[in-house]
């Protein structure tokens, strides 16, 4: 029952909307796409492809962004930009 639950939070995610977030790291894109209730979902893809795959899940709270399954770094640069696009928003 996990993985339906799984597959269904995956393909929920409208890859042909705009995310949050965009941005290449170490020749990577990451997005992220908005959820429910402070949820987001950090997908990538390699340069020069089309598919994207969900990584991670995390917890945005407006400051700090968590995400378990990502290296930390990753994390506070994908944190850098969330920050940056919520500024740019207001």
């Amino acid at each position: 029952m996990a993985n339906s639950s799984s597959e269904n939070a995956e393909s929920s995610i409208d890859y042909d909307g705009s995310p949050v977030v965009e941005l290449e790291v170490s020749g990577t894109q990451y997005r992220v796409d908005p959820g429910f209730r402070g949820v987001v979902a950090v997908s990538a893809r390699e340069a020069g492809t089309w598919s994207w795959s969900r990584v991670a899940e995390g917890r945005w709270d407006g400051v700090r962004l968590k995400a378990k399954d990502l290296d930390r770094t990753l994390v506070n640069t994908l944190e850098k930009a969330l920050r940056s696009a919520a500024q740019d928003g207001m």
